[in-house]
């Protein structure tokens, strides 16, 4: 099925770290350069031709749903509201898009991402995929010397202070039916348990690895490094130069 993917943004988060910059914001609302980061998230499903946005939301629910109902970057947008009242995880929500037996995209409301959507749903609808996961890398320096030894303690190497790269998820993703069916109406799931369950399950899981901007905006730190981002390449975000020299 080809149609356009229904979305599911993730915007519950309590965001504590968060609190010491924007005490009286829910994470989601927090802006760069002026734009909320739950903005420069639809914008991206929107270019992807998605015009039905769902929002998972908890903390700060009545701030946020006010906040879409009024903002007219929404309005030519469907969009409706899943409140839990009770925690959920990371993808509980995700069970509210079962009767709707679409393909679903999954973004969280708290990223400064420029990936193409659009090339996601392509790849999982490609591969034949149920559930598409968005992958980057990440590339740590350890702070001291790494020693390589086998089982008898036998030492083959020694490597000061190594960069170690990790395949990461970026937080967006395409789900079909078969794979929301597995999230339990109602009760606390995790993403990583709901991917081991689909693995379990015999469902095809595959990645979209990406090397688009991207970055996961959590505390007063992240921000200033998502606003550098975005100062320096507006247009990767989707943002246009006016719109940022006519942000104070």
């Amino acid at each position: 099925m080809n149609d356009p993917p229904i979305a599911l943004v993730m915007a519950g988060g309590d965001g504590t770290r968060m609190r010491d910059t924007h005490p009286d914001l829910p994470k989601p609302l927090v802006p760069v350069l002026g734009i909320p980061l739950l903005d420069l998230v639809v914008r991206r499903l929107v270019a992807a031709g998605i015009r039905d946005v769902r929002f998972a939301l908890r903390h700060g629910a009545t701030t946020i749903i006010e906040h879409v109902r009024t903002r007219p970057a929404f309005a030519d947008i469907a969009v409706d509201f899943v409140v839990e009242h009770e925690p959920r995880g990371t993808i509980g929500s995700l069970a509210a898009l079962a009767r709707e037996r679409r393909t679903a995209v999954v973004a969280n409301g708290d990223l400064l991402s420029a990936i193409d959507v659009a090339a996601l749903v392509a790849r999982h609808r490609a591969a034949a995929a149920e559930l598409t996961i968005a992958t980057h890398d990440e590339h740590h320096r350890l702070r001291l010397g790494e020693v390589i030894s086998d089982n008898n303690g036998v030492v083959h190497a020694y490597h000061e202070k190594p960069t170690k790269t990790f395949r990461i998820s970026s937080g967006t993703y395409v789900f079909e039916p078969s794979v929301i069916d597995l999230v339990p109406d109602g009760e606390w799931t995790s993403m990583p348990a709901l991917v081991q369950r689909a693995i379990g399950e015999g469902r095809r899981v595959v990645e979209f690895h990406h090397h688009s901007p991207w970055h996961d905006v959590n505390d007063g730190a992240d921000l200033a490094h998502a606003t550098a981002m975005l100062r320096d390449d507006p247009t990767a975000f989707g943002v246009s130069a006016d719109e940022l020299s006519a942000t104070p």
